[in-house]
């Protein structure tokens, strides 16, 4: 069948296209029950070896709706239909990463704000055995200006797989983002994305990609046997500890990049700017949510946390256990540390989120099966499973982060 539109699948009413790939098309949906629009990928596969592709589909189809991050696209639901295969997901309208990229460097700040999440999505994806392989600006959606999602792991490999989603005559990712791994064909781990991100990187610090040809096989020869232009001699705004960063995730060699995404972020979240600008809300009662330069934040003693996006500073009260949440008139225990004030009620942090607990080693971080999740240093923390904390963590409680300060 050429095109759903106008038909009805699983009991979802398809609207219009909104993108296509060699493997699936995209439509946007309506769902009566729920009364909301829906996202509902419908999968190409036919002909020989139809039943292998859903097969694999159908288990990796689960690896990717297990996935739970403020970052990441939700996936609603996944059915078969007359032998067609569709998942449904989470509808953003606000347009892609893709659609800021208007060949004119960003400042970093602005830089940090987007694609910090975006590591902060792979990072998690990682930690669940999940590669995506195929990061690109057009697969970050943005459900807010300063909110980007990952999306379409439709190329994912699992960790221990032999083979992800992919079919004879297929394309792994799009070329522009290729590793040099993957312009070779080779056996791809979760470096591949850390190159990609670096590429996406390159592209908004100077308006450009690292390697440009306009032939797709001419740029995955170059990235095989050159190196990128150092991206200060095409922006000199942008500082020697940021290329650093940037080169080494871009390294040829997956050896000589960064050895984690958890690795990349340690050293993005270091850099001055990473925290992002502050956001002009406009909820009166409620402060940003993205964050401020490091050197904004005051000298100040003792344990505390430093909002980010204002720099405001929250002490942390001189008692063994510090609740972190969210106010509710309905509820006798209060917060000792409450975010509400400061963007938790937009940014999802639940009413009893974390703990801060104080013993006689130092302090620890705790969440308490909050809704959105609780990430230290972009790793995400396993509920009633106290980590140790040290001056200059990053804590993120759904989407307001804050960083520790011990002395």
């Amino acid at each position: 069948m050429s095109t759903w539109s106008g038909r009805t699948i699983g009991g979802y009413l398809i609207s219009d296209e909104i993108g296509q790939g060699g493997m699936a098309t995209v439509y946007r949906a309506y769902q009566p029950q729920l009364d909301r629009w829906v996202a509902i990928k419908i999968m190409h596969a036919e002909g020989p070896g139809a039943e292998e592709f859903l097969a694999r589909f159908r288990r990796e189809a689960r690896a990717i709706a297990a996935l739970r991050h403020p970052n990441i696209l939700t996936i609603y639901d996944y059915g078969e239909e007359a032998g067609i295969a569709y998942i449904v997901m989470e509808y953003v309208s606000g347009g892609t990463l893709k659609s800021l990229l208007t060949g004119q460097p960003m400042e970093w700040p602005d830089v940090a704000t987007l694609l910090i999440p975006v590591g902060q999505a792979l990072a998690y994806a990682h930690s669940q055995g999940v590669i995506h392989r195929d990061v690109k600006p057009a697969n970050v959606l943005l459900a807010r200006h300063d909110w980007p999602m990952l999306a379409d792991f439709g190329l994912i490999k699992l960790v221990g797989q032999q083979r992800g989603i992919t079919r004879p005559g297929v394309t792994i990712g799009t070329p522009a983002y290729f590793s040099p791994e993957q312009a070779a064909g080779e056996e791809v781990d979760h470096r591949t994305d850390i190159y990609s991100l670096g590429v996406i990187m390159y592209q908004m610090l100077t308006g450009r990609l690292p390697f440009e040809s306009d032939s797709p096989i001419e740029m995955m020869l170059k990235r095989l046997h050159e190196l990128p232009p150092p991206p200060r001699c095409i922006n000199p705004r942008i500082s020697p500890q940021l290329e650093a960063a940037l080169l080494c995730a871009l390294a040829r060699q997956p050896a000589a990049r960064y050895p984690s995404m958890e690795a990349f972020l340690y050293d993005l979240l270091r850099i001055p700017g990473a925290t992002g600008r502050p956001v002009v809300s406009n909820v009166q009662d409620e402060t940003p949510t993205t964050t401020a330069r490091l050197g904004q934040i005051r000298p100040m003693s003792g344990p505390r946390l430093v909002i980010a996006g204002t720099g405001t500073t929250l002490l942390i009260p001189t008692q063994s256990e510090v609740l972190i949440g969210r106010t509710d008139p309905a509820i006798a225990t209060q917060p000792d540390i409450d975010l509400a004030p400061y963007g938790g009620g937009k940014a999802g942090v639940s009413r009893r989120h974390a703990r801060l607990i104080c013993s006689a080693d130092g302090w620890w971080l705790e969440d308490l099966h909050s809704t959105n999740g609780t990430f230290l240093n972009g790793v995400p923390l396993s509920p009633r499973q106290p980590a140790r904390i040290a001056t200059g963590d990053i804590i993120r409680c759904s989407q307001v982060t804050l960083i520790f300060y011990e002395e």
